[in-house]
């Protein structure tokens, strides 16, 4: 063992320095480098084995840079003190840039500042209390940094979107500093192990501080010698693995020990504990030599297994090091799997034992090995995270599997034992600290087996089904689990993802296809004048083939002739296949567990032509949306998720990675957390059911630089600040007062124009997001939402007001069902945009638009609304894209009330969602707000402030209220209930969000995070 030192009293550094004699005698074969030269000399005569010990932090020679990486990558350790680590390489001439290129070099991709603010103590690392003895020399509210990994650069399954990859690296807490509640909010000391490819064996430790005088003379250099020499061993991989992590009762359980010396090869010795409950039944001490390098021990305990958690603790020690490792598994136990009553689905919420349930929930694989947790199960792990989440409020587990399904069930219909019991394990674990477990099936498509189309192949469906039936036939009577049938699934193409419908073309899609549209008009020159298609074109049904993107005309301008109204068809087509795939595989498990719900998780395919709820619904007892990319949309994502008769949850939330120019992150810890709380209230809103975090462990195995980022515990486990949103929403609605189960329905409806969404030039995105951008933050008006292509629930329950914004092509069925509506119901309906246009772009002739007709619109035109003129200006492609309505051929555009049946349509000619003028749109509404006798239930008192969102459930026996800044200012809110003329007023932070419970009088009953609230 030799350890390079590098100290210069010259060079770049912050903080203060160890005295350079005293740090040669401390650390063990010391050897000193002052500058690149010597530095890059020692280098490359060092590996495996030997130490570099870099103390200036941030700041490293550049010209030795290339010297470092290679002594790394043959296995080399290091140590380096100082926060930002070789964030500064310093140039032979004292120049110095900030770079993030060279500790990428080391697999960290981003290193943050960490808030430490709220630490009031430190502890050693749970696994490797090394530093013990030393704790004293570390301030708890020093400031630290927190690193993002990506030491995975490849796929382990390349054709799954959702595959991990080799877990080449991992990192681990040395030492952590926690809060007043003992929870670890940061990791000053961490350490990195390489255990696969490049580098295997090395161990690289980072003191993430900057070091005073006190630190080195306290014992600061004492503490360095100790790491170098654990540093200098390098790695020996430790796995403690029960061949299963569910036994049935009576079995007998084998576990397996496995080592591996990657670095020093030394004898080791085990201690075992095995507790059942608080009793410990079994224990054992080992010898373990290795052999070529690795140590095994096999181990068949001597009793039968009994029902209830069993736990593992192995403490392994070699020379001065000890490492402890924890484990578990089950004895199945039967009446904890049947204890309490499953969850049922409401209207809007969920509800247990008949009382509603907000859902504060979690996604959650491992925080050790992560997607591969039923490959590698770990039930000590699972169970410590569990707990933690359980005393957050936290009332809903989802998780499954997002790749590998053949690893599950190589061979169709038969799976493989270990993984089935592990996912025993898992809902065993969750339903002892009384959380609800949605377990996932597949991820973005269905696995083929060997089918040709994984949505349409009778094999491929078949297999399927044989599956689902080896997971859920285990659980026909547990009543803490249900399922998700796949996760943001696009159709049907498994290669093209996220990008709307894509043909595969196999002739199980041709047939489907050409059979949906002869269920709806079987004479086929019906569909050559729909689509506009010439008889020599499609002569008969079997030149009917699903279109291509790149054959349809979706641009303004095109080279070359090409398809239209096929894509609408073809978009409700895959729409009604999704639905159709759903609903079967929904009856196969209704067969097995007729207790337990089904779902479909779906991101944000809304305006990208994919799967959508609207159309699923009837297949699921209950809706989802994702909301990751449209953060200025997500009062849209929870609105148009909503369908009238079944909850609607925020199945996944978190946030993105962003990154500004130079490839750095844009946004701070603190930034994160203000938007997930956005994020997190803006799931309550429009009836929406809950919340549901993505992820609770940041993921470090997967070539993903999302995957790296997101989570709410970093890398090394620490907390991050938006692990404690989750609490804070947790510990609202837990026991909160109110009856969810009886929501009042808004008395505006507003829809959402598929017909046009799904076409080749569509905009309904666009004008549905400022429809709910102007209704709810400048007028405080609530909605709910339908979609155009089924209106029944408004004839069950009758709004006064409804908002139609600018269908441009509006279905005849669509035009039929209001015209019914209307002619039971007074109602008025708000239309933006030409009116007599179908769903193909054809004219047609309606009732009351006799005189009305279709134009282009100009750049700036003028709606004339209680005779003033109001400007509307039309930018960038609006004029080559969107029409506007003529009334009577002339290009006035006035708003014109036409009578219809007992109620009236309000006809505005011009898109007026899609104009930049939002203060011209807005005026529209409140006069239709008046015409039907519509209102916002509260009113701001004195000067509405701006970006803010203030919404009332207004629920039988009270209020939910929900307030959401969109400002860089911190406001005063000052509002009045119209219902109850109760007076609130409070502050609101930038950026922040804010829930209030109120009673039928209007007293407050609970805020977010003990918000102060006046009522007056």
């Amino acid at each position: 063992m030799t350890t390079l030192v590098f100290l210069n009293a010259d060079f770049a550094h912050t903080g203060t320095l160890p005295e350079l004699a005293a740090t040669l005698a401390a650390l063990p074969q010391a050897r000193h480098c002052a500058d690149a030269t010597s530095l890059s000399a020692l280098l490359g005569q060092s590996g495996k084995g030997d130490v570099l010990v870099h103390l200036h932090g941030a700041w490293v020679p550049r010209a030795a840079w290339a010297q470092i990486t290679a002594f790394v990558q043959r296995g080399g350790s290091l140590i380096c003190v100082g926060r930002n680590a070789f964030s500064q390489p310093v140039d032979e001439d004292g120049r110095q840039a900030n770079q993030a290129a060279l500790f990428r070099d080391l697999d960290i991709h981003e290193i943050m500042a960490v808030d430490t603010t709220e630490a009031v103590a430190h502890r050693s690392g749970p696994q490797h209390p090394w530093l013990n003895p030393y704790t004293a020399l570390f301030q708890p509210q020093s400031g630290t940094d927190g690193f993002v990994l990506m030491p995975t650069k490849h796929k382990d399954q390349p054709q799954d979107s959702g595959s991990a990859g080799p877990m080449d690296a991992r990192i681990y807490p040395l030492l952590q500093a926690c809060n007043a509640a003992g929870q670890a909010i940061a990791s000053p000391v961490v350490m990195l192990e390489r255990l696969r490819g490049t580098g295997a064996g090395s161990r690289q430790i980072f003191i993430n501080i900057t070091p005073d005088a006190a630190f080195w003379r306290d014992g600061g250099l004492a503490l360095l010698a100790q790491l170098a020499r654990h540093a200098a061993a390098g790695v020996t991989e430790w796995w403690i693995k029960p061949d299963f992590a569910c036994y049935e009762p009576g079995e007998t359980a084998t576990l397996s020990i496995q080592g591996e010396a990657l670095g020093v090869q030394r004898n080791w010795q085990a201690q075992l504990t095995l507790r059942h409950g608080a009793a410990t039944v079994w224990q054992q001490a080992l010898n373990l030599t290795p052999v070529d390098g690795t140590m095994q021990a096999r181990i068949t305990l001597p009793f039968a297994i009994a029902p209830g958690l069993y736990q593992i603790e192995a403490v392994f020690s070699a020379d001065d090091e000890v490492l402890t490792l924890r484990q578990g598994f089950w004895g199945r136990d039967e009446a904890l799997l049947r204890a309490g009553s499953p969850l049922k689905a409401g209207r809007d919420y969920f509800e247990r034992d008949g009382k509603a349930m907000p859902i504060v929930g979690m996604t959650y694989m491992a925080s050790d090995v992560h997607r591969k947790f039923l490959q590698l199960p770990n039930v000590a792990t699972w169970d410590a995270d569990m707990g933690t989440l359980a005393g957050m409020g936290v009332n809903y587990l989802r998780t499954g599997i997002w790749s590998a399904w053949r690893q599950v069930m190589f061979v169709d219909g038969h799976a493989n034992e270990a993984v089935l019991r592990a996912i025993d394990a898992f809902i065993l674990t969750a339903a002892s600290h009384g959380l609800e477990t949605c377990f996932t099936f597949f991820a973005f498509a269905p696995e083929a087996w060997e089918g040709s189309n994984p949505w349409l192949d009778p094999r491929s469906r078949a297999a399927q089904k044989r599956f689902l039936r080896s997971i859920v036939s285990r659980h026909p009577h547990t009543t803490h689990v249900h399922w998700d049938l796949i996760n943001e699934p696009s159709l049907f193409d498994p290669a093209r993802i996220f990008v709307g419908p894509r043909t595969l073309r196999d002739p199980h899609e041709i047939a489907a296809f050409r059979q949906w549209l002869q269920r709806r008009e079987p004479d086929i020159t019906v569909w050559q004048a729909r689509w506009d298609v010439s008889p020599a074109q499609l002569s008969d049904w079997s030149a009917v083939l699903p279109p291509q993107p790149e054959e349809v005309g979706f641009n303004n301008t095109e080279i070359l002739p090409k398809q239209h109204g096929i894509w609408l068809d073809y978009s409700l087509f895959s729409q009604a296949m999704l639905a159709e795939w759903a609903a079967d595989l929904t009856a196969t498990l209704r067969a097995v567990t007729p207790q337990a719900m089904v779902c479909l998780g779906q991101d944000e395919a809304l305006g990208q032509q994919r799967p959508h709820p609207f159309f699923h619904a009837g297949a699921v007892d209950y809706t989802t949306v994702h909301s990751w990319w449209l953060n200025d949309a997500l009062a849209w994502d929870s609105l148009f998720s909503k369908t009238p008769d079944k909850p609607s949850l925020i199945q996944e939330t978190g946030i993105m990675h962003v990154e500004r120019p130079d490839g750095r992150s844009r946004r701070s810890e603190a930034e994160l957390m203000a938007l997930l709380e956005r994020k997190y209230a803006y799931a309550y809103t429009s009836g929406s059911a809950g919340a549901v975090q993505w992820i609770w462990n940041i993921n470090y195995h997967m070539d993903n630089i999302n995957e790296s980022h997101i989570g709410a515990c970093r890398a090394d486990g620490s907390l991050k600040p938006e692990a404690l949103v989750t609490p804070r929403f947790g510990h609202f609605f837990a026991g909160l007062p109110l009856d969810f189960s009886q929501r009042r329905l808004p008395q505006t409806a507003v829809i959402y124009p598929f017909s046009n969404d799904y076409s080749n030039r569509r905009s309904a995105l666009e004008a549905t997001q400022q429809l709910v951008r102007s209704c709810f933050f400048e007028l405080g008006l609530p909605l709910r939402a339908v979609s155009d292509l089924d209106l029944t629930s408004l004839f069950a329950d009758v709004p006064r007001l409804i908002l139609l914004p600018c269908p441009h092509n509006l279905a005849a069925a669509t035009w039929q069902a209001l015209t019914q509506l209307l002619a039971q119901h007074e109602i008025t309906v708000l239309l933006t945009g030409p009116a007599t246009l179908d769903e193909y772009w054809q004219p047609t002739p309606r009732a009351g638009f006799a005189a009305a007709s279709v134009g282009n619109l100009s750049r700036e035109e003028t709606l004339v609304l209680d005779n003033s003129p109001l400007r509307a200006s039309f930018g960038g492609e609006a004029i080559g894209r969107l029409s506007r309505g003529l009334y009577e051929n002339t290009a006035s555009a006035a708003l014109i009330e036409i009578p219809s049946g007992k109620g009236r349509i309000l006809w505005c000619p011009l898109p007026l969602e899609l104009n930049q003028r939002t203060d011209t749109l807005e005026a529209l509404y409140r006069k239709a707000m008046t015409r039907s006798g519509v209102s916002a239930p509260w009113r701001w008192q004195g000067e509405p402030p701006a970006g803010i969102f203030l919404q009332k459930q207004d629920l039988a026996n009270g209020a939910l209220w929900i307030a959401i800044s969109e400002t860089s200012q911190d406001a005063t809110l000052h509002w009045t209930d119209l219902t109850t003329q109760r007076s609130y007023r409070t502050h609101l932070a930038a950026g922040r969000a804010l829930l209030l419970a109120s009673d039928p009088d209007g007293n407050i009953l609970r805020s977010l995070n003990n918000q102060p609230v006046s009522v007056t």
